[in-house]
């Protein structure tokens, strides 16, 4: 079992702390185990407080007491089961960095969930299908005109979704994800086309069709966020992409210390110092709280108490 970071063990004695009372914060951390389920990493940490003790499992982070889960793996099991729940009542719900990349097309996909929940015969399910359609069309237009696009010497029409489609797919990636990009256009579009026309259609045609299309549009937004983003970062001693990025508060100087921290090698890079004043010059939030009403005005310009970030 690796060894637990020192940034990786403050992050999870912070969560702690902050869901604790100030008489029962946090000690003791040990990483129990690391197990990966359909492909998500869920790390499990023992954490003993002055009055409690606690699993901590990370994707999504959560905290179970363990006098309700004596066994770490009871615990496991449960967050598990909870985040399958939650996946379900959020499936209406992207990452809010992948979603702001294909908002409308994503709206009309909630209209096609919507549809989907007060189905019952086949027409409905059909409807699924012409709503999965519009979405489609929408996310085809939504990227006509972007800079990325360059020139095109017979651009599609505007609505022919599977000509934008395979332009997208040319753009944003290359090799064998870019075939694998033009394939899910294609065969997209054909489920929803025959969903919509089919009279015999079932609540299992509708949710295939549902699940695609959701992917489908998922998959652009990241693929739009990756060309905008860049390749993420390595680490430049051992090339791991394991970086965080590391804050460490300083009170007595009145702000925090930020560097980038390899959890693989340890690699560090030079701590920036940042102050409080610094960090929120010229927004929106200082003005608010150095404003008249709030209270702390004064101390903010005499440097007694500043705002946290975390």
């Amino acid at each position: 079992m690796a060894d637990l970071a020192e940034h990786e063990e403050r992050a999870i004695r912070d969560y702690v702390n902050g869901q604790s009372p100030p008489d029962d914060q946090a000690g003791l951390v040990q990483r129990v185990r690391g197990q990966r389920i359909l492909g998500r990493t869920h790390e499990v940490f023992d954490v003993h407080c002055s009055k409690t003790r606690w699993w901590v499992i990370t994707d999504p982070m959560n905290l179970y007491l363990q006098t309700d889960f004596p066994e770490a793996e009871q615990a496991l099991i449960f967050h598990i089961g909870l985040g399958a729940f939650l996946a379900e009542r959020s499936r209406a719900e992207l990452p809010i960095e992948d979603e702001e990349h294909v908002t409308a097309p994503w709206r009309r996909y909630r209209d096609a969930l919507e549809v989907m929940n007060e189905a019952g015969e086949a027409e409905d399910f059909q409807s699924v299908g012409i709503k999965c359609r519009d979405a489609l069309i929408a996310l085809g237009k939504l990227y006509q005109s972007a800079d990325w696009i360059g020139e095109l010497s017979e651009p599609p029409k505007v609505a022919d979704f599977k000509g934008w489609g395979a332009i997208y797919a040319e753009r944003l990636s290359k090799d064998r994800v870019r075939n694998y990009v033009k394939a899910l256009v294609e065969k997209t579009w054909d489920l929803t086309v025959a969903l919509q026309h089919n009279s015999n259609a079932t609540p299992f045609d509708a949710d295939l069709v549902l699940e695609a299309t959701a992917h489908l549009i998922s998959t652009l937004g990241r693929l739009v966020r990756r060309h905008l983003d860049g390749e993420p970062e390595r680490c430049p001693r051992c090339e791991s992409y394991r970086l965080d990025e590391d804050i460490e508060h300083d009170d007595e100087r009145r702000g925090f210390d930020v560097s980038m921290v390899c959890a693989a090698c340890g690699w560090r890079s030079e701590r920036q110092f940042i102050s409080w004043n610094e960090h929120f010059e010229g927004t929106r939030l200082l003005e608010y709280l150095a404003g008249p009403g709030t209270g702390i005005s004064d101390r903010l310009h005499r440097g007694e108490s500043q705002p946290c970030t975390t």
